[in-house]
């Protein structure tokens, strides 16, 4: 059992999660925009707010999972008892109508709670998204259920630092705290009363000289979109990403061996593929004393790896895809970017805000300059995996 899952809490575990869970539901500005950290938390204001929002539907239940399919909110009008399937959707999708249309054909299969629905009635489908990818209107209008399916946007905004939902015409106030605004200073006060029960036992395990780092680090994760968090079952490892498989996405990991504590994070790398985002698995070499979870702590090598950092093999040497294994913190940038165009373009766009084609001369002799000077504090590399991370679930 690599990583630790809600099933393996017990019940008073699973209370004390749902309860933290709550309490830390937050709204996250990211990219010039206000979102939903996740798409449970969106779940959660809607089902909070359901009749102010839908005052002709009846919620009947969330999350209901019929003939395999589960869909978000399984509803029906208050008059007629017509059945009314409503999907959230916290970002673009745009599988959205074919999606919607497998959940109609389970709920007219099983036809469950059918003394609170009337079946002889067509099944309303309703999207609820920030925005709507063209091919969800083209499989809309090709649809032989086009009458049925209702497209409705959303937004939030921010007025005086407090979050507002807009939707159809109506704005409604959000009671989540928005995290990441300009200027905001993060409450990074060590709180073992938010955290959830599988964090906590990973803190009592840190020596106390890494926990309030750890604490900041922890909430700068967890205030990027889509970040879940994972311990191991031996209560040793935390991962953050969107999942522990290997097709998911990484953003960070933090190991406790007992006798030390490291960091890893996911940077652009060099590949030999063309692939849009690469990036892989690097830990850190620190100068003599430096903690290892601290923003301010120095950098002495970057190691490219996917197991632990053996000081053994400190050396520069490469791996297939032409990536030193181990380099100064001035060397990254040149080995990250070296021969090929999409990673060059990558990094100058992370850290310039440009791609190669805009560059002028002046503008390359200035990315030489800093490619050469690359700072060697870990919270360069920490803010990095974050800016990469946000560019990778565009």
């Amino acid at each position: 059992m690599p990583y630790l899952k809600r099933e393996d809490l017990t019940t008073s575990g699973k209370k004390w999660d749902d309860k933290i869970r709550k309490e830390n539901r937050q709204l996250l500005y990211v990219g010039g925009e206000i979102r939903f950290q996740s798409e449970e938390n969106l779940e959660d204001y809607i089902e909070d707010n359901f009749e102010k929002l839908f005052p002709d539907l009846y919620l009947v239940k969330r999350q209901s999972t019929i003939n395999r399919q589960r869909c978000d909110l399984l509803c029906r009008s208050k008059l007629s008892k017509q059945p009314v399937i409503i999907e959230l959707k916290n970002e673009e999708d745009r599988g959205l109508i074919s999606q919607l249309t497998r959940y109609r054909k389970a709920l007219l299969i099983e036809k469950p709670f059918a003394e609170e629905i009337d079946y002889s009635l067509p099944v309303k489908l309703i999207a609820i998204a920030p925005t709507f990818h063209e091919d969800n209107y083209t499989d809309k209008e090709g649809s032989k259920f086009e009458d049925d399916f209702c497209l409705w946007e959303f937004s939030i905004e921010n007025e005086k630092g407090e979050g507002r939902f807009k939707f159809c015409g109506q704005k409604y106030h959000i009671d989540y705290p928005i995290l990441g605004l300009p200027g905001e200073v993060l409450n990074t006060e060590l709180n073992y009363g938010s955290l959830p029960a599988f964090t906590d036992n990973f803190v009592s395990r840190l020596d106390i000289k890494f926990r309030e780092d750890f604490v900041k680090l922890r909430l700068k994760f967890l205030c990027q979109p889509k970040v879940k968090e994972m311990v191991s079952g031996s209560y040793r490892k935390i991962l953050y990403g969107t999942g522990d498989g290997k097709t998911h996405k990484k953003l960070a990991e933090i190991t406790n061996t007992g006798n030390e504590v490291n960091l890893f994070l996911w940077l652009p790398t060099a590949v030999r593929t063309n692939i849009k985002v690469p990036v892989t698995r690097f830990g850190f070499v620190l100068a003599a004393n430096e903690n290892s979870l601290s923003d301010d702590s120095q950098v002495e090598w970057i190691v490219c790896t996917k197991g632990t950092v053996n000081l053994k093999y400190k050396e520069l040497s490469f791996n297939r895809n032409g990536m030193a294994k181990w380099c100064k913190p001035n060397q990254y940038l040149h080995f990250a970017s070296v021969g090929s165009y999409n990673r060059f373009s990558l990094l100058t766009y992370l850290l310039m805000g440009m791609t190669p084609d805009a560059m002028s001369d002046e503008d390359r002799d200035s990315w030489n300059s800093y490619k050469n000077n690359t700072p060697k504090n870990l919270g360069w590399y920490i803010d990095l995996a974050i800016k990469t991370w946000n560019y990778r679930i565009k």
